[in-house]
């Protein structure tokens, strides 16, 4: 688990930094901009590389982390499938392979097909508002995606991959914000991964609202405030379900 984890932090940082750094040196450079690039390292180092941190410490209280990865890895494959795009059809393959072989040797892997602690309606609210808008925004980049020219490996075809990227991201935060108000273990970091990942989008939006893949300024800001909204909630849910000790009850260490 620690050199799957590590392999993906390292390969979506390092490809983020690579490709900013060129669209840096050449703002002309039309294959890729911030924006696309922020939600690809949204996507792979927050959502995929988060989850998977969070089981290189107690895993079984953190089956969402896991759970999380997952959905992921499988959103970047869909939208690969969808926007007729090889790179991450199959780099999202193989990462949900990886991944399920992880399952497999899980110490509570018989768990995460359980029910969680009981639907969170603030977060499952905030979920659902955001689900139509989301699949929009997926669907327009998935048009992109198939009209970007050939696909092909090793980042050739940059630009049509990064708005699949871009639709798998997306979807997974529509997916892993569903997966946080199931309440499974592990949830709360779920639920903060989610709106540190629509705040990056969100932001770049707002920074960049021209450039392709950006849904502007003011859904920029409509992103960022959602993805802070998920957390103050996850944060709100978690205080009020917390037992409440009289004082002088507890015993003193």
């Amino acid at each position: 688990m620690v050199v799957l984890t590590a392999l993906v932090v390292v390969l979506f940082t390092a490809t983020t930094g690579l490709t900013l750094g060129m669209w840096l040196a050449d703002p002309a450079y039309e294959e890729t901009n911030p924006v696309v690039d922020l939600g690809f390292f949204a996507l792979g180092t927050v959502l995929v590389g988060g989850g998977l941190v969070t089981q290189l410490r107690a895993p079984e209280r953190h089956l969402a982390g896991l759970q999380q990865a997952l959905l992921g890895v499988l959103a970047l494959s869909i939208a690969g499938l969808l926007g007729d795009r090889i790179e991450p059809l199959w780099g999202g393959a193989v990462l949900l392979l990886a991944i399920s072989l992880a399952v497999l040797l899980h110490p509570g892997r018989r768990r995460l097909i359980r029910p969680g602690a009981g639907l969170s309606p603030p977060i499952a609210v905030l979920a659902v508002v955001g689900t139509a808008p989301a699949l929009a925004y997926a669907a327009a980049m998935l048009d992109l995606a198939r009209s970007a020219g050939p696909s092909c490996f090793a980042g050739q075809c940059a630009r049509g991959d990064r708005y699949a990227e871009a639709a798998a991201l997306a979807m997974a935060l529509v997916a892993i914000s569903l997966l946080a108000s199931a309440r499974t273990p592990g949830w709360r970091l779920t639920a903060w991964g989610v709106g540190i990942a629509a705040s990056i989008f969100g932001c770049a939006s707002v920074a960049l609202p021209d450039v392709p893949g950006s849904i502007g300024a003011p859904w920029g800001v409509v992103v960022a405030v959602w993805g802070g909204l998920l957390v103050a909630s996850a944060e709100w849910v978690t205080r009020s379900a917390a037992p409440v000790i009289p004082p002088g009850s507890g015993s003193r260490e």
